[in-house]
């Protein structure tokens, strides 16, 4: 490929924005703009880079078959697609396993595996997940598992890869390892000693509509409350969070445990439904068709909580779960920050910014069986990974770069070698050039080729911009010293070899 006829220019500055490094040195060697409206393009040596990364990630899976769907993305989309597809296709053990894959965008490959037992599954998973890992050493990335929140299924994990910047955040522990996506994460919670039960008593509480100020009003640490959190569906009904005073309600995991998008209430939605804000207590609410009450298992400490009474200027002491009042479901909603008590070792959880390289979950497919081989039916057991190609790609340049451009691996690089030619009009300088794309091209080698009437600095520039695995150099000043310059991008060191040495002095894939 010439350098003039490829789509996409390198360039000496871009705009700036919030994004890791990698991505700016992809965008400044010309594999990536961003258009107008903020949507990626992929320009073709980022999109034949794309390509290789996926080759790497899908063969990793073994008898993989290629599926085309032009469905939606969400995840109750892809469920539900995949769960018709596979009650019309399978019908005996003897289709099993299988594995499916198929593109939902030009950065992002998904994959299927459908296996007989949850055994099978598990190994058949963990030995592409065990590969996958060593595809990221072998291209330098550090990578570590994270907890995720699932898109599809019910468990969930990623690899993911550290970096400032990054779009993706996440929860480590520096003592255990361990790490999570906020909304998998349940840290540690500080136990309350035990009190014997009392009896509920309404007391005066004048002007306090907050936690702490109840608690400094009655005297009590705020763990010894109760916070009352609403949100609301989008027609209009209550989800009532109630959680340890100390503690914060997750949105995310809230509207997980309901199976609803959710909105913070609104002060007319709590009238409609006959909540006093700010005095709420989930004591007398239930039931009522217009609330659902979701309480945190922090709630089930045996202490004495104060909470609202429902009345404006008044909480009740004494307040104990389950004797007085009853939710609807009781699930982890709590919030977890930095600071956070780590949920394996208990030391403080760390905030962390990267890149999800690819995340992996089981999923649920109930409507879809097969017969065995005593011809009763049973369930398929399932999951699907998405691999993100094009974070991948980011976090390869954010792994390999210099001050002067990308040093991407060879197993990756659009390119095998990027040809310099000087002085292209010289006879003995073009002859060479043909004699080295004859070798070239003999021996597989893909290779970008700079005959342009620009000096010498122009053309290393971008040669270290983009950043393929070798710079050969044919000039007048080479071919005096007897052959052409070889240098890798890698290294600071410049040989001079022969033709006929070249390529197969060099490797091509690392």
């Amino acid at each position: 490929m010439e350098i003039e006829r490829l789509f996409g220019r390198t360039r000496r500055e871009v705009a700036r924005q919030r994004e890791p490094a990698g991505q700016t040195w992809l965008r400044r060697a010309g594999y990536l703009r961003m258009t107008a409206g903020g949507t990626y393009t992929w320009l073709p040596l980022g999109a034949i880079t794309l390509d290789k990364i996926r080759r790497l990630c899908v063969d990793a899976v073994s008898d993989v078959q290629p599926l085309s769907w032009r469905g939606g993305d969400s995840g109750a989309e892809i469920a539900n697609w995949l769960c018709e597809l596979t009650r019309s296709e399978i019908r005996s053990y003897r289709q099993l396993p299988q594995r499916l894959q198929w593109d939902k965008a030009p950065d992002v490959a998904s994959l299927a595996w459908l296996e007989a037992t949850q055994e099978e599954l598990e190994a058949s998973t963990s030995t592409t997940w065990d590969d996958w890992h060593a595809i990221w050493t072998r291209l330098g990335l550090e990578a570590q598992e994270i907890a995720t929140v699932p898109r599809v299924g019910s468990r969930a994990k990623a690899w993911a890869t550290p970096c400032a910047q990054g779009p993706d955040h996440w929860l480590v522990c520096s003592a255990c390892s361990y790490a999570g996506e906020p909304g998998t994460v349940r840290p540690q919670i500080a136990s309350l000693p035990e009190e014997p039960p009392e009896e509920m008593e309404k007391v005066a509480t004048p002007g306090c509509e907050t936690i702490q100020d109840v608690a400094d009003y009655l005297g009590v640490p705020t763990s010894h409350t109760l916070k009352a959190v609403f949100y609301a569906t989008a027609e209009g009904h209550i989800v009532f969070a109630v959680i340890r005073g100390d503690l914060e309600v997750d949105p995310e995991k809230l509207a997980r445990v309901t199976g609803h998008p959710l909105h913070p209430a609104t002060a007319e939605e709590l009238n409609a439904a006959g909540i006093v804000a700010g005095y709420a207590s989930p004591i007398g609410i239930t039931p009522n068709p217009l609330i659902t009450v979701v309480g945190d298992p922090s709630i089930q400490a045996n202490i004495n909580f104060v909470a609202g009474a429902n009345q404006a200027g008044y909480h009740l002491r004494g307040v104990r779960y389950p004797r007085d009042f009853q939710v609807d479901a009781l699930e982890d909603i709590v919030q977890a920050e930095p600071g956070d008590a780590c949920p394996v070792c208990g030391a403080p959880l760390e905030a962390a910014d990267g890149l999800t390289l690819t995340q992996l979950e089981t999923i649920s497919l109930a409507e879809a069986t097969y017969l065995d081989s005593d011809g009763r039916p049973q369930s398929l057991h399932a999951a699907v990974a998405r691999v993100d190609l094009g974070r991948i790609l980011v976090a390869i340049a954010e792994a390999h770069h210099d001050d002067y451009g990308l040093i991407l691996p060879p197993i990756v690089a659009p390119y095998d070698a990027h040809i310099v030619i000087l002085s292209p009009g010289r006879p003995d300088v073009a002859k060479a050039a043909d004699e080295l794309a004859l070798r070239l091209t003999a021996n597989g080698w893909l290779a970008l080729w700079d005959r342009r009437d620009e000096s010498a600095g122009v053309k290393f520039t971008d040669a270290d911009l983009i950043g393929l695995p070798w710079r050969i150099t044919i000039s007048p000043r080479s071919l005096k010293r007897g052959g052409i310059e070889v240098k890798a991008r890698a290294e600071d060191r410049r040989s001079i070899l022969t033709i006929a040495q070249v390529p197969e002095a060099l490797p091509t894939h690392l």
